[in-house]
């Protein structure tokens, strides 16, 4: 019987509909929910929906599923409306009442391994799964010999049948790293500038997992091993009675004739086989080749990108050159301004604290400082007056009051537009002009006038400083 004829004729409309990407976070949803709590009631999953649609990021499209949904309806309401809709495809099963008296809304099988089987297919997060195809049929393998096996009981479904499903995956495992490393080094002849590298380097996913996988293969040296040991399993298999038992269960299974279970049976023998002795070991050879690939274009380029595609040995010989011809002072005068542009460019681009060599503490120490009430006064306040002596404050009263007796140079006072705010410095003056006004000692009041003033620095209040009166 076809699947088709088993499944909801709806199953597959959530699928088809404007709000597909919500369906399928709703029931992946509900999935977790369930594996959460014993038993997901209606209750529970309204909540779960209700949750998600007003933290949703997806604008909610208005459309009939029965029953109309849209933005323009509550989350509680829209909640309501696709539970019913999951129900109605088979996606939830049919309505029971639970030892509770709240309807069940437990997701139904198919739906189950439908959405995991969308997940396991296109989630990029599957760090480690050539390794773990790996470990599951030493396992499996493993498990076959031991004393008393349940999976003995049944050998074709039990131990061929899981052994070909992880080769499979196996082997597309390894097509994506192929892959992936192709699409790696497109994105490397793409690159321009030193500062794209980086932002590749740190935010690629594709870089992140494909040297996760890569490396963990290559580093550990037990894969080798267990590779030699399934080999070596798989032609004990072969050779034990379990072989032949594999061929009556599948002759049973399958409903065919001896010789073509035998056939068939012999020929997935020999696709493993084939595969662990000869496919995976080229295809990692291929791997590691490209991997050599990929680290030559990447230094390559990154040599082309600082240079500015100038070949820097090229231009250094002509340089020695012309040095070697120069005479003694001429050419120490040159050394001298190439020197002293090396200096500066170092200056700019990096900053003394960038390669200052810090002293290692000694974790052996035990923690020292002064107790406040042990210090005196007079220690107190010498301490006070080194630290302020060490770090003076830039914008202080006195620097701000020299700082408009320069600017007004015997006039009474000034303007904003007078004074000229060019940088960050002449604005934050005249910042600290306006707090000190009011300060006593201050020599210098503000009037604020209406508007703002464009400057060079900053926008600032319309604002007039000048000289207090002295009979204040």
């Amino acid at each position: 019987m076809s699947f088709f004829e088993s499944l909801n004729d709806k199953f597959f409309n959530p699928f088809c509909c404007r709000n597909r990407a919500i369906y399928f976070d709703c029931i992946s949803q509900l999935i977790e929910k369930s594996k959460e709590i014993p038993v997901l009631y209606e209750t529970d999953a309204r909540n779960t929906l209700i949750l998600y649609l007003q933290n949703c990021t997806y604008s909610l499209e208005t459309e009939n599923i029965g029953e109309e949904i849209g933005n323009g309806r509550t989350p509680q309401e829209n909640a309501s409306a696709i539970l019913r809709y999951f129900r109605a495809c088979g996606w939830i099963t049919p309505q029971e009442i639970g030892r509770s008296g709240d309807n069940i809304a437990s997701v139904s099988a198919y739906c189950r391994k439908l959405i995991d089987a969308v997940h396991k297919i296109f989630d990029g997060d599957a760090n480690g799964a050539i390794t773990n195809h790996i470990f599951s049929m030493y396992e499996i393998l493993g498990s076959a010999f031991g004393r008393d096996s349940a999976r003995a009981i049944r050998p074709y479904q039990s131990i061929l049948s899981p052994l070909i499903e992880h080769e499979c995956d196996l082997k597309n495992e390894l097509l994506i790293l192929k892959d992936s490393i192709r699409e790696i080094m497109r994105a490397v002849m793409r690159m321009a500038d030193a500062n794209s590298f980086g932002q590749y380097l740190i935010k690629d996913e594709l870089l992140s997992r494909f040297f996760n996988d890569y490396f963990f293969i290559k580093k550990s040296g037990l894969i080798p091993s267990y590779i030699s040991e399934i080999d070596r399993m798989l032609r004990k298999l072969r050779r034990s009675e379990l072989y032949d038992r594999m061929i009556q269960e599948h002759i049973q299974v399958f409903n065919v004739g001896e010789a073509q279970a035998r056939e068939k049976v012999e020929r997935q023998f020999g696709e493993l086989d084939s595969f662990i002795n000869l496919e995976y070991d080229r295809e990692m050879n291929y791997i590691d080749r490209k991997i050599n690939t990929y680290y030559n274009l990447y230094s390559t380029r990154m040599m082309m990108v600082l240079s500015g595609n100038t070949n820097l040995e090229h231009q250094l010989n002509r340089l020695l050159l012309f040095l070697k011809d120069m005479d003694g002072e001429d050419r120490r005068e040159a050394i001298d301004r190439l020197s002293q542009a090396h200096r500066l460019q170092s200056i700019g681009y990096v900053g003394r604290k960038s390669f200052e060599r810090r002293r290692k503490r000694n974790p052996n120490l035990k923690n020292a400082g002064l107790l406040a009430d042990d210090l005196t006064q007079e220690e107190k306040q010498r301490l006070t007056d080194e630290l302020l002596a060490e770090t003076p404050d830039r914008y202080s009263m006195d620097n701000v009051e020299k700082h408009f007796a320069s600017l007004l140079a015997g006039r009474e006072k000034i303007t904003v537009e007078e004074c000229g705010a060019h940088t960050r410095d002449d604005a934050t003056m005249i910042a600290a002009s306006i707090i000190y006004s009011g300060t006593v000692g201050f020599p210098y009041e503000v009037e604020f006038g209406e508007g703002m003033v464009e400057t060079e620095a900053a926008r600032i209040s319309r604002v007039t400083i000048k000289r207090k009166d002295r009979t204040e």
